[in-house]
């Protein structure tokens, strides 16, 4: 998988720039905002300026986009290898996800930090309040938005037993983690009902508590390490019985 990723290593690039435009936009809406108040619900622009910076290197260290083509394959009759040998088909999305993960990332780190760093110079960005501690459960968090978007995607891709394509549900991952997740707007700026709805979905995990939490915004207790690992693991069950069924829809035919 680190062989065809160098292959698109330029789409690599490409997509990281693409990640990066939308935000534009939104530094512009914020700017705007906040030329009538110096803070809003405790964020000043600077923070507002670095959560979005935030949710771009989140997005990149933790996205995930194997949905279609392994859809694809299924449909194709292409997996009868990982029937008829130990190696798990499972197994094998997985570790090609974090190699290709790792090389993205990789490619991305030069467009990320130019990016990054010119708009903590433009906006007085303090980052002396980040801390070891916090740097550290920020990575943890990361290695726990990654499972959560992998899973999501691994039970679109199962689904695709059933179902003949993935393209719906992929779109449809996609609005609920940006709606839900504090990627599109922090949680404190959400209405009670939608900010009621985030908070019980585990979805908070991958944009918004991270970010939080590296800007000592927010402190995980017992509670948050507890849900987050009973959601990790209830996902990964709930993979295992889906595989244990797909596996009797499967058909492929020729050589």
């Amino acid at each position: 998988m680190f062989i065809r990723t160098l292959q698109f290593r330029a789409e690599v690039v490409i997509y990281s720039f693409l990640d990066v435009l939308p935000y534009f936009v939104l530094f512009f809406v914020w700017k705007a905002i906040f030329k009538q108040v110096d803070t809003l619900n405790s964020f000043t622009l600077s923070e507002i300026v670095n959560y979005y910076l935030l949710v771009i290197v989140i997005e990149r260290l933790s996205a995930t986009h194997f949905e279609s083509w392994r859809t694809e394959e299924i449909r194709m009759g292409k997996i009868d290898y990982f029937l008829t040998r130990p190696f798990s088909y499972l197994s094998e999305i997985y570790s090609k996800e974090v190699s290709s993960k790792l090389i993205s990332i990789l490619f991305s780190i030069p467009v990320i930090s130019i990016f990054f760093i010119a708009n903590v110079i433009i906006y007085n960005i303090d980052q002396s309040n980040i801390t070891l501690q916090s740097l550290l459960i920020f990575l943890l968090m990361m290695l726990a938005a990654h499972t959560i978007q992998f899973f999501i995607a691994l039970w679109i891709v199962l689904l695709g037993f059933w179902m003949e394509g993935s393209s719906g549900l992929e779109h449809f991952k996609w609005i609920v983690l940006t709606l839900f997740s504090g990627a599109m707007i922090p949680i404190e700026f959400m209405p009670n009902w939608l900010k009621t709805i985030t908070n019980v979905l585990p979805f908070k995990y991958v944009f918004s508590v991270p970010i939080t939490v590296l800007q000592n915004k927010y402190a995980l207790g017992l509670y948050d390490y507890v849900y987050v690992a009973f959601i990790l693991f209830g996902m990964a069950y709930i993979s295992k019985v889906l595989w244990e069924k797909a596996k009797f829809k499967y058909c492929s035919a020729g050589g």
